[in-house]
């Protein structure tokens, strides 16, 4: 059985958490691989050539046969996939989910942009992968793109979200976008207002969120994303092995001793990138009847 909703984007932005907590009611079901990725890969130039973008490549779905054998064994009510480059990818995504799904409901969860760029840095701090400082790094982001590295690297065009968002509005019937900074402060509700919105018994399932998940940081140790980062094949197989030991539950939990806060940036970086974002953000705004003031600097 193929998805019948999914979980579109956008990346860091608490998708992962979401895809756990509604993989708890017993009427919904995704396939083992979180991130199929299909419907933004399957026309994708490969490999990718950011430092460790072999260990992305390798996951990548790039066939509908291979899409297909993901979901055929799965049997439920609700079938989802949780893939979150879709939005960012919109203009190859959205024709693909339509052609081979229909119009099905699509769930977007959206960060503040520089929150989000800065934690998607981190997550490639965290794997060993960026060595630059995250100011150099937005720097050369359009030559990082240009030459091909996973979008990941691309922290600020990723974090643009009025276009993509208005692309999924105008093309499915059935959109919910949720706000991060009001996810992550009471995710069972809103975990349970996606449930309501896909059709599930919101009454059969009390949710735990008491776990978070794919937390960035900075390694204490340069030794950590030596043997355990993404950036080697030998510290990508040993990821892969301790999150078979382990489970992905007790990786998270035993992550916290090995990462330290992560880096803040300057109030001029701030508003250097509070600029950059300010029209589409207000775009946005617009194309959702909302206020994202939450997303805006008042220390000017």
């Amino acid at each position: 059985m193929l998805p019948n909703f999914l979980i579109a984007g956008v990346s860091r932005s608490g998708t992962t958490s979401l895809y756990h907590y509604l993989k708890q009611h017993p009427e919904v079901s995704f396939p083992e691989l979180k991130e199929p990725r299909y419907f933004s890969s399957y026309k994708l130039k490969l490999p990718q050539n950011g430092p460790g973008d072999f260990s992305v490549d390798e996951k990548l779905i790039r066939s509908f046969n291979d899409y297909n054998l993901l979901y055929d064994l799965i049997s439920n009510k609700f079938i989802g996939d949780a893939s979150s480059e879709y939005l960012y990818n919109y203009e190859v995504s959205i024709p693909e989910i339509i052609k081979r799904l229909g119009d099905i409901p699509i769930v977007l969860i959206l960060r503040n942009p520089i929150d989000r760029s800065l934690s998607a840095y981190h997550n490639l701090i965290r794997d060993g992968r960026e060595h630059l400082n995250f100011d150099n790094a937005l720097d050369i982001e359009e030559e990082r793109i240009k030459l091909g590295y996973d979008e990941m690297w691309h922290y600020k065009n990723v974090s643009l979200y009025a276009k993509p968002v208005a692309a999924f509005l105008k093309s499915f019937s059935k959109v919910k976008v949720l706000i991060f900074e009001e996810f992550i402060c009471n995710e069972k509700e809103k975990t349970l207002e996606v449930l309501d919105f896909i059709g599930a018994n919101t009454k059969l399932i009390d949710i735990d969120t008491s776990h978070s998940y794919s937390k960035s940081g900075v390694p204490k140790s340069k030794l950590i994303p030596l043997l355990f980062g993404r950036k080697t094949f030998i510290g990508n197989n040993l990821r892969k092995i301790a999150f078979k030991l382990l489970g992905r539950n007790n990786i998270e939990n035993i992550s916290k001793y090995f990462l330290s806060d992560k880096k803040e940036i300057s109030l001029v970086e701030k508003q250097k990138l509070n600029l950059f974002f300010k029209d589409d953000i207000e775009e946005l705004e617009k194309i959702l009847q909302i206020k994202l003031d939450i997303w805006k600097i008042k220390e000017f």
